[in-house]
Parts: C-alpha cells; structure tokens; sequence
C-alpha cells in the first residue's frame, strides 16, 4: 500500500506545481491587460498551490535540485560523468 500512497503523493504535488506555474503566468497576462485586482488575485492563487505541492514533493525536490546543480557544476567544471 505504501507505494500506491507514494504515487499518489508524488502526482499531486507535480499536479499542484504545474498548476500554480500556469496560474503564475496567467496572472501576469492578466495585470499586464490593465486589471491589477485580478492579477493579483491569482498569483496569491498561484501561491497556494505552489507551497503544498513543494510539500508534498519535498525528498523528490531536493533529490532532483541536487542533481541538476551537481550536473550544472560538473559542466562549468569541464567534467565527465563516469
């Protein structure tokens, strides 16, 4: 049961960073038309939804973040992955 409930978990998040990621953009679609309240209105939306899904994600963020800058810096570096 435990890796169902990890899945579940893990979609979620993704589900709820994707979504404030999109509603983000929106937002600054919408203030830029002129219609400040609203824009502002869904950025704090876009923020509700991104704290929870980086909760729900928190060991996989991390795990992820460490790999992209480790790889990032082994670029910079000149080296080669073994």
């Amino acid at each position: 049961m435990t890796p169902f409930l990890t899945k579940v978990r893990q979609f979620t998040g993704w589900a709820l960073i994707i979504v404030s990621t999109v509603l983000m953009f929106v937002s600054i679609f919408v203030a830029t038309t002129g219609e400040l309240l609203k824009g502002g209105g869904i950025y704090v939306a876009s923020q509700l939804t991104w704290y929870p899904g980086l909760a729900l994600l928190g060991p996989e963020i991390i795990q992820k973040s460490k790999d992209l800058w480790n790889n990032f810096v082994d670029k910079i570096r000149g080296r080669k992955k073994k």
